[in-house]
């Protein structure tokens, strides 16, 4: 088999390319996938494209492979898999994802590839391994499951309740996702976003919407609630600038013994530091502040199971005119027209036959 394969590497800020690059040697314990699918991300893996991810603690160096929403069909299988990697055979197709070793090339989750090496060095964390396609799930569904798997485990954490209202600020797919999941658990869900498109796509899934254009939005989810405001605020922007005005939207309470107070939980990935000052907005509140990062063990397996049932809705998105899809030889350019269109691409996906 091939040490080399195509790749979407940046080799340094807002200069990405389609190249050939050294894979890591698949040896008997590793399982080969070849990709057919893939997306960009328009929060993370725009971050790293533009350098406003930083050096991200000394771990992200150019030129790197980025990426980590990819699909495709496992093309060997190691005689020596052990572990979850055995679960696999030839021909399977599964959801890749991270790979997070290449030999000359820092891994800034190194999903872009044509060929991923999956073993305990290139994919050890435990949410790492490849995860089955159900038939009834299509590749596109499953490039856009991890990021609703990445909801998936802050609605684990955040736990919205039924009879609860949440408010969701941010509708790209991770905030679509909340709202599908938070309405799954029984909760009222009240969508925001500033991106119209994006606010129209949201009335699909949520309960209502707000629009910051209408006027004041604590104002408006105020009229919505009968004054009271949200139980759970769930930040999904990625806008450090948003945060310090969190504690607005979300209810009083936490004083008589009983009422634990309203909780914001944040959802993004944030490029710069977060204000919560002036931190008396916070403390009086009462609250609880909680995050979540990536996915947790058996979440994309949860989405995949939902979306198999057609509980859970991503062919709506697919269809939406916020989606783009390209070949794999105009993926570079289509960084640029992400940053270029504020907020009215939500996901483009990249074709790799």
């Amino acid at each position: 088999m091939s040490e080399t394969a195509p790749a979407i590497v940046v080799e340094r800020p807002r200069q990405a390319v389609v190249k050939d690059i050294a894979i890591t040697p698949p040896g008997d314990d590793a399982v080969v996938i070849r990709t057919t699918h893939s997306a960009i991300s328009t929060g993370t893996e725009m971050k790293v494209w533009s350098g406003l991810s930083g050096s991200l603690g000394g771990e992200l160096w150019y030129p790197l492979v980025p990426g980590y929403e990819g699909v495709g069909r496992v093309e060997r299988v190691g005689r020596a898999v052990a572990g979850p990697l055995a679960a696999f055979k030839k021909g399977d197709r599964v959801m890749i994802n991270e790979v997070r070793r290449y030999p000359d090339h820092c891994a800034a989750w190194g999903g872009q590839c044509a060929l991923a090496v999956k073993d305990p060095r290139t994919a050890p964390a435990p949410f790492d391994p490849p995860a089955l396609i159900p038939d009834a799930v299509s590749d596109e569904e499953a490039v856009l499951a991890y990021l609703a798997a990445v909801a998936e485990k802050g609605v684990r954490k955040a736990a919205p309740q039924a009879g609860e209202t949440v408010l969701v600020i941010g509708l790209g797919l991770i905030g679509l996702s909340w709202v599908q999941l938070a309405r799954l658990a029984g909760a009222r869900v009240i969508a925001l976003d500033i991106h119209p498109e994006r606010l129209a796509l949201g009335a699909r899934f949520a309960h209502e919407v707000i629009d910051p254009r209408g006027g004041d939005a604590v104002a408006q989810l105020e009229r919505l609630t009968g004054g009271r405001r949200a139980d759970l605020v769930v930040e999904c922007s990625g806008n450090p600038a948003v945060v310090a005005d969190l504690p607005g939207y979300l209810r009083d309470g936490g004083w008589d013994g009983i009422d634990d107070g309203g909780r914001i939980h944040l959802q993004a990935d944030y490029p710069a530091p977060l204000v919560i000052t002036p931190y008396q907005r916070w403390f009086t509140k009462n609250l609880r502040l909680s995050m979540t990062c990536a996915i947790r063990p058996g979440g994309k397996e949860a989405i995949l199971g939902l979306l198999a049932a057609r509980k859970f809705d991503l062919r709506t998105i697919l269809e939406s005119p916020l989606m783009r899809r390209v070949r794999l030889a105009d993926a570079p350019a289509a960084y640029g027209q992400i940053e270029a269109a504020r907020g009215s691409i939500l996901k483009t996906l990249i074709d790799w036959g």
